[in-house]
This record gives C-alpha cells, sequence and structure tokens, in this order.
C-alpha cells in the first residue's frame, strides 16, 4: 500500500508539473553572426607607419536569443540574450584559449500586456527603443533601454505611442554617503503614426531632462562617452557634464510616400536643442537640425535611388555652445563602412559617423541587383562634407572622434564606395561579403598636418537565423 500511495504522488508531481509548463508557451528566436574583415586605416591614419596597429584581420562572432514566454495573447514576456561580440583570440571576450570568459549579456528583459478591456497596450522593462527614421534610421535614439512605453490604436490609420525612458541613473537611492544627487537622464517621448493610402506620416517629439552630475560615478562606461558627445558642445569641460538646471528636446517627422509605384519617396526632418547654464565661460547650450531624403525605382532586377542629407553644423567660436544637433543613441546608416546602416552584419563600421549631424552627403546607389536566384549585390557611391566652420579644427584637435566617427570642417570631404553582396545559402544561413573604400580629404591648413590615408574594409559574414 505505500508503495501505490507513493506511486500515485509522483504521478500527481509529474502531471502537476507538465500542467504548470503547459500555462504558457515558449517561444525562441534568434541568430549566430560570424564576420571575417580585413580592415586598414579607420582611424584615417596610415597605419603601416607604426608596426605597433597594424592589426588588419579579425575574426568575431555574436550570438542573439530571444525567449518569447507568452501567458496569452494579452500577456507575454521577453528576455534577449547576447553572447558576444567575441573576437577570436580575446581572453576578456571568451575567444581565447580555454574560452570560459564570462560575457553573456541581458540584451532585453521585458513583458508586454494590454490593459484589461482596453486596446492600449504595455511594455515595460528594458527593451528596444526607437524614435522614427524613414531614410536611414533614426540620428537621434535607437537602442536598447529601461523604459515604460504605452501604445495605443485608435483606428486602422491613426496610433498613439508614449514612453518614459531611463538610460542612465548612477546613484539610485541618494543615500547619506551619496556624492550626487542630480544623477539621472530621464527622456519623455510621443510618437503618432498616421497612415493614409500611400503615405505614411509619423510626427513625433521628446524631452529630456539631464542631472548636471549625470556622467559622474562611474558604470556607464563607453555608452555613455559616446552620448554625451551627442550632447555637449566640442570641447566643453568636462569636470561636470551639464549645469545646474539642463534640459534638452527634439522634435521632428517622418514620411513615406508610395502612392507613385513603381516610385518611392521618404524624407526625415527634426531639429534638437539642448539648453544649460554655463560653466565658467563656457556655453553648454547645444542646438541643431538635419533634413534627410531617399528617392528609389523599383525594377525587376535592381532598384536604382538616390539620396542625401544636410546637417547644421558648428559656427567658428568654440566658446558659444553647438550648432550641431544633440543627439542620445543613433543608430544612422546611409552606407555599410563609413555609416552604420540599420541591419547589417557585426562587421566593423560607423569609422565616418554615428549620426550624420555636422555634415552633409549625396550618394547614388544600385540595390538589390539580381541576376541569379538566391544572389543579390548593391553598389552605392557617396559624397560627403563637413558643415562645421573650419576655425573649430583647433577646439577638435584630431578629426578621428572616439566612438562617435570623425568631425568635418566644411574645408573637409569624403568619397565612399560600397559593393556589398548577399547569398541565400540555405533558407536560414546567408553569407554577406562587404566591400567598403573611403577616400578622405582633410584640410592641411586647418588641421595643421596632411597625414591621413584612405580607410577600406572586405568583410564576410555568416548569418543563421532560427
Amino acid at each position: 500500500m505505500k508503495r501505490i500511495v507513493t506511486l500515485m504522488l509522483a504521478a500527481m508531481l509529474v502531471l502537476g508539473s507538465v500542467a504548470g509548463a503547459s500555462a504558457a508557451d515558449i517561444k525562441v528566436k534568434g541568430q549566430w553572426d560570424f564576420a571575417f574583415q580585413w580592415l586598414d586605416n579607420t582611424n584615417f591614419k596610415d597605419n603601416d607607419q607604426d608596426s605597433r596597429s597594424e592589426d588588419d584581420f579579425d575574426a568575431r562572432q555574436r550570438l542573439r536569443t530571444q525567449i518569447d514566454i507568452i501567458a496569452s495573447e494579452n500577456l507575454r514576456g521577453v528576455v534577449f540574450f547576447e553572447i558576444g561580440d567575441t573576437i577570436w583570440g580575446r581572453g576578456t571576450q571568451g575567444g581565447a584559449l580555454g574560452a570560459d570568459s564570462t560575457v553573456v549579456e541581458v540584451k532585453r528583459s521585458y513583458i508586454d500586456w494590454t490593459v484589461p478591456n482596453t486596446d492600449l497596450m504595455v511594455r515595460m522593462g528594458v527593451q528596444g527603443l526607437a524614435l522614427p527614421g524613414a531614410v536611414f534610421g533614426s540620428p537621434v535614439l535607437d537602442d536598447d533601454v529601461a523604459a515604460l512605453t504605452l501604445t495605443y490604436k485608435f483606428n486602422d490609420m491613426v496610433g498613439l505611442t508614449a514612453f518614459w525612458a531611463r538610460p542612465y541613473d548612477n546613484n539610485s537611492g541618494n543615500t547619506a554617503n551619496s556624492a550626487n544627487d542630480m544623477d539621472e537622464l530621464d527622456l519623455f517621448g510621443l510618437v503618432v503614426p498616421v497612415a493614409l493610402d500611400g503615405v505614411k506620416i509619423t510626427p513625433w517629439a521628446m524631452y529630456g531632462s539631464l542631472g548636471k552630475d549625470v556622467a559622474q560615478g562611474g558604470g556607464n562606461g563607453a555608452s555613455w562617452n559616446q552620448a554625451a558627445y551627442g550632447l555637449r558642445p566640442l570641447g566643453s569641460p568636462s569636470s561636470q557634464t551639464f549645469g545646474d538646471e539642463s534640459t534638452a528636446w527634439w522634435a521632428g517627422a517622418a514620411f513615406e510616400v508610395s502612392m507613385f509605384s513603381p516610385f518611392t519617396f521618404k524624407l526625415d526632418a527634426m531639429y534638437g536643442s539642448v539648453d544649460s547654464d554655463d560653466i565658467g565661460s563656457f556655453d553648454m547650450d547645444r542646438a541643431g537640425w538635419m533634413v534627410l531624403g531617399a528617392v528609389d525605382y523599383k525594377m525587376d532586377m535592381m532598384t536604382p535611388g538616390i539620396f542625401a542629407w544636410y546637417a547644421s553644423g558648428d559656427d567658428d567660436d568654440a566658446t558659444n555652445g553647438s550648432e550641431r544637433m544633440p543627439y542620445v543613441m543613433p543608430d544612422f546608416g546611409p552606407t555599410t563602412f563609413g555609416f552604420d546602416k540599420p541591419g547589417a552584419p557585426i562587421a566593423t563600421d560607423s569609422v565616418v559617423s554615428v549620426s550624420g549631424t555636422g555634415m552633409w552627403g549625396v550618394g547614388v546607389q544600385l540595390a538589390n541587383i539580381s541576376f541569379v536566384e538566391n544572389l543579390k549585390h548593391t553598389l552605392r557611391v557617396v559624397y560627403m562634407q563637413g558643415t562645421n566652420d573650419e576655425d573649430m579644427a583647433a577646439a577638435a584637435v584630431n578629426p578621428a572622434q572616439t566612438d562617435n566617427g570623425i568631425y568635418m570642417t566644411d574645408k573637409d570631404s569624403a568619397w565612399e564606395v560600397n559593393f556589398d553582396h548577399f547569398y541565400k545559402i540555405y533558407e536560414n544561413l546567408d553569407l554577406i561579403v562587404e566591400m567598403g573604400y573611403i577616400k578622405a580629404d582633410f584640410d592641411e591648413d586647418a588641421w595643421g598636418t596632411d597625414d591621413f590615408s584612405d580607410a577600406w574594409k572586405l568583410g564576410f559574414n555568416l548569418k543563421y537565423s532560427f
């Protein structure tokens, strides 16, 4: 009898665990990316002049895995893990002999739920958040961030998204031993997508509250260095980030017109401003604008297109603030080498700029050229020039700016050529070959040197999607 009771209890436990497991559906998807790339002069200096900096080839990989835990159509949780970028041979990234380094990152972790008896969708947690960008992605914000997002669809034509995001909080709690009390960066935004017949218009606006101590206290690393460069004027004092009372705001609209198919028109227009108290005699304000446009003509075997952008630049005074549009963390990509084209593989990019601010450019491309099944090519040629006054070169010191590309004056220019190839080996396995060349022409009188060289890239990328 005792044995029968034990067996019954064991069966009940098994059935209970099965019932508990079936309360939510689990779905897994992700990508393995591998890149083998040859690079030269990505800082536009001739690395051959110093053998210690000659390191043209590297191999790297990245795994991204998203797990959806779905309770119902009204409730789900998402966790998104990332391993990498892992450069082969790099011990701190788990790529050296023996591997075993701690390299697993939580890229996203959030829940989606619907407010009962409404059409209001709520997303809360660390998530991907992007402002609208019809042409090349967003030059202002497109990254993972802790946020609360509310989305409501009024009808098939009009929706609304509101969000609060906190990119930085260096010392939450403000304890008695706290060194800084104004250490948060908060962003509040509204996006209103309007979809008409053959036309999509998406106005948006974002407001930011900047604590003067947000850069102090550590823990932000390279991500804050890049964001700070996008918010502060060039050459601003580094003793503290902003004045005691600092705010920022952005407003813009994205337009997409497809009613004239096979022609497609895209346009982005935006303005941004940072308003801050001065630090000593240095004006911490920054404000500027940007306009981007593209026209494509879809054909059976290719899609020719032309695109351009213009962004305001700094004037000739390094102490009166900045006339470049501020940004937080952009994902801006007219090209696959000089910029970070959305959807591109993990090979090196953004050597010219992460945002396109302080410069203008115009380009032509033949995209998705296809003469053989499963094989496509894209040829792209772009000319770009700075919009910052040449006298600002003294404040920049070096045109190669860490994490943000190069600082170009109105006397500096560059040509970029991309020849990229995409081959679908299997349904879930793609081969991407990227070939990039940048011919940079920096003004010798502005920078005081002509020690600059051209940059080039050859990358082979394998992407397995599951």
